[in-house]
């Protein structure tokens, strides 16, 4: 059960830019509400759960410079390895993918992208791509 003052030391902190959204360990990866909400519950982490694992979008701002550091991670619980690309779009824009890579399970793979602008408070949305499949994040926003 997530508490107020967790959700709030964690808004601050991400707020001053004091905590990146990247590679977060194991445990926390595992856990995506039906809605879409990590843990922590903030709008701007948001998650979906698959069936061997857990796809994660986050963002922060860069603040006291310009942009925005979007993150999309994968948690990969179960299963056999797979090549997978990780990705995100800015509102119903075009999807920026990683290169590809092979995870197994157990692992967790973030990649990163910074935006020179303010993004924070736009909707954005994580991918995940296999070459059978892609799944989305609900859009994370502020």
């Amino acid at each position: 059960m997530r508490s107020k003052k967790s959700a709030a030391v964690l808004a601050g902190a991400l707020a001053a830019g004091s905590i990146l959204v990247s590679a977060p360990a194991a445990s926390a990866n595992s856990y995506c509400s039906s809605s879409g909400y990590t843990e922590s519950g903030l709008p701007n982490l948001r998650c979906t759960k698959l069936t061997n694992g857990v796809l994660s979008h986050g963002k922060r701002d860069l603040y006291p410079t310009v942009g925005t550091r979007v993150t999309t991670t994968y948690y990969k619980s179960g299963g056999a390895a797979v090549t997978i690309r990780l990705g995100w779009a800015l509102g119903g824009g075009n999807v920026s993918y990683s290169t590809a890579f092979s995870v197994s399970s157990g692992q967790t793979h973030s990649r990163s992208w910074t935006t020179s602008a303010n993004n924070l408070c736009l909707n954005s949305t994580g991918f995940l791509s296999t070459s059978t499949n892609t799944y989305q994040t609900p859009a994370a926003h502020c």
